[in-house]
């Protein structure tokens, strides 16, 4: 087998699935490929289930595409690489963002944002992506009148100074949160696993319990010492296949239309009891 066949392979790590009668015709023929069913093969490869993207990535070889069509294959890139890495639920909120939803807020790495869902609203989600090393914090609250507040940050631990003031500027945006009946927050950060003296089973804890407590502080500083927290440590390991990782979503319903729930990407939790939709 020729040196060019195998650079080709190892270039795009061709799965076994997904190959056509076409691209199995060019494989058995490698030796008399020319520059164009090369280019052909090489989109074959990377599109093996996308005719529109093996023509883009075919006329890219060629030196033929447009910028246009540049564009147009930069977005079927993307699309690809959205659908190997993360679960349709994710995919959605992607496409939310890129359309300008109103209803989804995405927190970008070093940044914080705010969402407030009334009685009235439609259900709204935050949600932050790449955290893999950073901490995510979710502070979250419900008032008398129905109104739900949800805060969440991402930022590394290098910018932990930086990451307790805008807790405590999104906080305090809103007046409501220091005297909400509800105060929740979640604490997503990287962990390890550590035995159990007792169990002798191992566990995940939180690797840094300082960077813990000093969110805690800050949160406690805006909302008072009357919330309760869960931590959600997370192994940095990067498992080959599985999907959404490093994501953490929250999705606020109204009041009284479901629970305010949070997913990550090794688990997923509520921030309200069971609550039935009054329709």
């Amino acid at each position: 087998m020729s040196e060019d066949f195998n650079n080709l392979f190892r270039e795009f790590n061709i799965p076994e699935r997904g190959e056509n009668l076409r691209q199995k015709e060019l494989q058995s023929r490698y030796e008399t490929w020319n520059d164009e069913e090369k280019a052909e093969l090489m989109g074959l490869n990377v599109f093996p289930d996308n005719p529109r993207g093996a023509e883009l990535r075919k006329k890219e070889a060629l030196g033929l595409i447009s910028g246009e069509e540049k564009e147009e294959l930069r977005r079927l890139y993307k699309l690809k690489t959205r659908q190997e890495k993360n679960t349709p639920a994710v995919q959605k909120l992607w496409e939310r963002v890129e359309a300008n939803d109103p209803s989804v807020e995405q927190v970008d790495m070093g940044n914080g944002k705010s969402i407030e869902v009334t009685p009235t609203d439609d259900e709204k989600a935050i949600w932050t992506f790449g955290l893999d090393g950073c901490y995510g914090s979710v502070v979250f609250t419900e008032h008398e009148d129905g109104t739900r507040d949800c805060v969440l940050t991402h930022y590394p631990p290098t910018e932990l100074s930086v990451n307790m003031g805008k807790l405590g500027d999104l906080i305090n945006t809103s007046e409501r949160m220091k005297t909400a009946k509800t105060k929740k927050v979640v604490l997503v950060l990287p962990g390890e696993w550590i035995q159990n003296p007792d169990t002798k089973k191992y566990e995940m804890k939180t690797k840094n319990q300082q960077a813990v407590d000093a969110l805690t502080l800050a949160i406690q500083a805006e909302l008072g010492t009357d919330i309760e927290i869960k931590l959600e440590p997370y192994s940095e390991m990067i498992n080959a296949g599985e999907k959404d990782q490093g994501t953490l979503v929250v999705y606020v319903p109204p009041a009284g239309k479901g629970d305010v729930r949070y997913q990550t990407w090794y688990n997923a939790g509520k921030l309200t009891e069971k609550s039935e939709s009054k329709e």
